[in-house]
């Protein structure tokens, strides 16, 4: 926009400026719905777990303000986040991940790192800014026709950055520096020093754990809601689950139940599960002919509901009368012999 010399000319420019605005606003619209699902199904590809991912289209009066306050010349092209996605990750190593899948889907124009333009003694907004626009193998596609020069904002940011850029925008940083409090100012990069390590310390928890998941799994091994997790991956190649919340309720009530029954080691389980082989098989059949829904592939039952059944034949009435199934062992030895 051109500098402004009388009142008439900045209601001329601002009526032109809004007519622009809106004449460009569908093709900002459709470009940011197309950055969105391209962004979750690769991500959904690459399985990588999330907080959340959420698009905005900058409306007009934020437009107007930004250009006003940034004194921009040409503002369709120097305002870059009219249409803008955020994604907020879990972990710190997540952000390399989410830059590489950007990389590879979209043609990048800027990637701007928040927290290393900072300098050692600032702190404050940290985030992974990239400018983006549709790369030119998706241009023969209708849908995409016409958003060759659109740009997309794609932020990427950990869920404690995302809590203290939330948290930093009403603790007046700006007034405090400026009016040279030093104990605002103390308690302030105290704070954000604390954000930052336990950025960090989250990032170590997750490879210590990742580590603990992918270590061999040995017969001598005790009854952990863990071990039988990993037992469960090497007995049964079909099972490909994840350890999730929903995994990890299902094997420690299954731990609790294996010890309350007086089996100690991975070793003993290992020996009722291969004794049985035979009788879980029919067991899986009736069940796959009877209810046709299967939960893993072409598998009806989940390794929790297998190690129970093992534990039934096994067991019988004393497997009843612990977990509390009254007649559960007959019904597994009927359903066998049907």
């Amino acid at each position: 926009m051109e500098e402004k010399t009388s009142i008439g000319e900045v209601i001329i420019d601002t009526i032109e400026l809004r007519r622009l605005y809106d004449l460009r606003k569908p093709k900002y619209e459709r470009l940011l719905h197309l950055v969105y699902i391209i962004l979750t199904a690769a991500i959904e590809k690459h399985e990588i777990k999330l907080h959340s991912i959420t698009q905005r289209l900058k409306d007009y009066q934020s437009f107007l303000e930004k250009i006003e306050r940034k004194r921009y010349k040409d503002p369709f092209k120097e305002c870059t986040d009219i249409a803008g996605c955020r994604i907020i990750c879990l972990f710190l190593s997540q952000v390399e991940q989410l830059k590489r899948i950007i990389e590879q889907e979209f043609e990048v124009i800027e990637v701007t790192n928040k927290k290393t333009a900072k300098k050692f003694d600032q702190f404050g907004y940290l985030s992974l800014h990239m400018l983006v626009k549709m790369p030119k193998n998706r241009a023969m596609f209708i849908e995409f026709s016409g958003l060759e020069d659109f740009i997309c904002e794609i932020q990427i940011r950990t869920l404690l950055q995302e809590a203290w850029a939330e948290i930093e925008h009403y603790l007046n940083y700006k007034t405090t520096k400026e009016e040279k409090d030093q104990e605002l100012l103390r308690k302030m990069f105290s704070l954000a020093g604390m954000f930052e390590v336990a950025d960090s310390t989250f990032e170590e928890i997750q490879t210590g754990f990742s580590q603990l998941i992918s270590k061999k799994i040995k017969d001598i091994e005790t009854i952990t809601a863990l071990n039988l997790f990993k037992f469960s991956k090497t007995y049964f190649p079909w099972y490909g689950a994840e350890w999730d919340k929903k995994e990890e309720r299902s094997f420690f009530r299954l731990s609790k139940e294996v010890r309350k029954i007086n089996i100690r080691s991975i070793a003993e389980l290992r020996t009722i599960l291969n004794k049985y082989h035979n009788e879980l098989e029919k067991y899986e059949e009736y069940h796959k002919d009877k209810e046709k829904k299967c939960l893993y592939g072409d598998r009806f039952f989940s390794p929790v509901g297998l190690i129970r059944a093992a534990l039934a034949l096994e067991f019988g009435k004393k497997f009843d009368l612990v977990f509390g199934l009254k007649g559960y062992s007959d019904k597994v030895h009927k359903e066998i012999s049907f």
